[in-house]
């Protein structure tokens, strides 16, 4: 009975986003802004994001942020990157905070995620970000929010998903 109170709480906060009823067009080649939204807790999964996010920015023309979700509850007051952790979310599963109030209202031009399941802090992030494009793994519920998906590897190695997802955006880029 808890666990369908939460549930329904974490879905009470969602708005019926009007931005999917109507046809947009979106376009990767002329990308200002990317968010990339991770799961920070391995050091290495944070250097290989910090990797990628170098890989894209580059040509100098694009501005990368990104948000790290931190499975802790310690402080995160000395870290030098965007983050949260299970302080930050609430019994129900929303986050909150500067850094993801920050994270959900800038319009990214493209949002990757590079998660390898749909937990509620995420897919809260997800549905409520203003970003134009939104790219991820092919996880729970993706379908509800990505305008494209790519398979997940089945090792879930992060840096195969990153490849995949730059392949997929090669793809649909107009040459």
């Amino acid at each position: 009975m808890i666990k369908g109170i939460k549930k329904w709480l974490f879905y009470r906060s969602f708005t019926v986003d009007s931005r999917r009823n109507v046809q947009q067009t979106h376009s990767v080649n002329q990308l200002k802004t990317v968010g990339v939204l991770f799961d920070g807790t391995s050091e290495s999964e944070r250097k290989l994001v910090h990797q990628f996010k170098k890989y894209i920015s580059q040509s100098g023309r694009v501005e990368v942020k990104s948000l790290a979700f931190v499975d802790n509850r310690l402080p995160l007051d000395n870290v030098d990157y965007a983050a949260f952790n299970r302080t930050d979310i609430n019994w129900y599963g929303i986050p909150s905070g500067d850094k993801v109030s920050e994270f959900i209202k800038n319009n990214f031009d493209l949002l990757i995620i590079l998660t390898r399941k749909m937990l509620p802090q995420y897919e809260y992030i997800i549905a409520h970000s203003t970003a134009k494009f939104k790219v991820g793994p092919s996880i729970k519920r993706a379908e509800n929010y990505l305008e494209l998906i790519v398979d997940l590897p089945g090792d879930h190695n992060t840096e195969l998903l990153q490849n995949n997802i730059l392949k997929a955006l090669n793809l649909v880029a107009l040459k």
